[in-house]
C-alpha cells in the first residue's frame, strides 16, 4: 500500500496516532514526525460524510475477518431474503434510497460499473438496504431503471424498526432532512464463508473493488 494509499485508509477506517519529535543534537533541533496508522475494524464506523475513494478495509493483523450480522428483510418483489441464506455465494451489501436524485444514483452507477469489470464467472449477489421506510417497489423500479445491474439483485425495503435495526448493525447512520437523507454511503463484500473480506467507502475504485471481489470469488 502506497503512503497515499496509507493516509486515505486512516481517514476512514482507523485512528491516526504520531511519534514524539526526535532530538538530534544538543540545540535540539525538530527533524520530522514519524506517523503510524492503527487500523481498526470496519464495524466501528459511524459517521455520516463522503469518504476517500480509497478506503477500504482489512482486518488487523492476527484477526479474523468479521463475521456479516444476519438480517431478513423483504425485497422489491415482497420475497423474504436473509444473508444467512446466501452463504455460499459471495455478497455485496449496500445502502441507498431509491428516492434519492443526488448521490445514490451516482452509487447505483458504480456498482453497475463493478459488475461490468468483474469475469463472466463472477456474479456476486447485490444487497441494496434502503435507508428510508416507505418506499415502494416502484420506487424500485424507477431507480434501477437508470442502472446496468446484473440479474439476481435485491432491494431490501421494510418498516423503520426492521430497517434501523440493520442501519445498527453495519454502523450505517442515517439523517433524514427535508428535501434528501443523509447516510453513508458504503460497500460490504461478504465471502461465502459469510465474513466482510473488504469494504469501502463511496465513491468506489471501480477497478480495486472488481479485483477484490474476483480475489475473493476464487479462494
Amino acid at each position: 500500500m502506497t503512503t497515499e494509499g496509507r493516509d486515505s485508509f486512516a481517514q476512514v477506517m482507523g485512528r491516526r496516532f504520531s511519534t514524539p519529535l526526535l532530538a538530534v543534537s544538543g540545540l535540539a533541533l525538530v527533524v520530522g514526525l514519524v506517523g503510524t496508522v492503527a487500523v481498526s475494524r470496519v464495524l466501528t464506523h459511524t459517521a455520516v460524510a463522503a469518504a476517500p475513494a480509497a478506503a477500504q478495509y482489512l482486518p488487523p493483523v492476527s484477526r479474523q475477518p468479521e463475521v456479516a450480522p444476519d438480517f431478513t428483510l423483504p425485497d422489491q418483489a415482497g420475497t423474504a431474503v436473509s444473508l444467512s441464506s446466501l452463504r455460499g455465494k459471495e455478497v455485496l451489501i449496500t445502502f441507498m434510497d431509491p428516492q434519492c436524485t443526488a448521490q445514490c444514483p451516482i452509487m447505483g452507477q458504480q456498482l453497475g460499473s463493478v459488475e461490468a469489470n468483474l469475469p463472466a464467472n463472477v456474479r456476486p449477489v447485490l444487497l441494496v438496504v434502503s435507508v428510508a421506510a416507505g418506499r415502494s417497489a416502484a420506487d424500485v423500479a424507477h431507480f434501477t431503471s437508470h442502472v446496468s445491474w446484473q440479474p439476481g439483485w435485491h432491494w431490501l425495503l421494510g418498516d423503520q424498526a426492521q430497517l434501523r435495526a440493520v442501519w445498527a448493525t453495519y454502523h450505517i447512520a442515517v439523517q433524514p432532512t427535508s428535501g434528501d437523507v443523509l447516510h453513508d454511503q458504503s460497500l460490504y463484500v461478504v465471502n461465502p464463508q459469510g465474513l466482510i473480506s473488504v469494504a469501502y467507502n463511496a465513491p468506489l475504485p471501480i477497478a480495486a473493488v472488481a479485483s477484490a471481489i474476483t480475489a475473493h470469488s476464487s479462494r
